[in-house]
């Protein structure tokens, strides 16, 4: 069974269109439609969304050439809404605290005392040509 079979097999055992399908696992819903349609093989990365949004298939049924597992059909699915995955993120430890104050004041004074004078000015037309405006003084 190739990837195209395994993924409407998805479809039938949740009891979800293609497109509520595309917008469950986050990619467009014509890429969904080319690939039921056979037209084109789902890529990595959508074989990547497909597995983190449905981590009850596991692995495997990649690249197996079997049927899907069977507690598929019977797991609980949310339909018309994403399920969002908790993360989990480490706290950052930042030793420069003070010291990136100081630097961001230092930065706004060099900006304030440098002075910037236009030197000229150039103007292209659409054909060709162009004017040259320089500073009088």
């Amino acid at each position: 069974m190739d990837l195209n079979e395994k993924i409407k097999q998805i479809l039938a055992d949740k009891n979800i269109s293609p497109s509520i399908f595309a917008d469950e696992i986050g990619i467009q819903r014509s890429s969904m439609s080319h690939i039921i349609a056979g037209r084109n093989k789902p890529s990595l990365d959508i074989i990547q969304k497909i597995i983190k949004r449905f981590p009850d298939l596991g692995l495997n049924w990649v690249f197996e050439d079997e049927n899907l597992p069977t507690g598929i059909a019977t797991s609980e699915t949310s339909s018309y809404v994403k399920s969002e995955i908790p993360r989990v993120s480490k706290p950052r430890v930042s030793t420069r605290q003070q010291s990136q104050q100081p630097a961001a004041a230092e930065v706004q004074e060099k900006s304030v005392s440098i002075e910037k004078k236009i030197e000229r000015v150039l103007i292209f037309y659409t054909d060709g040509s162009f004017k040259e405006y320089k500073d009088a003084n």
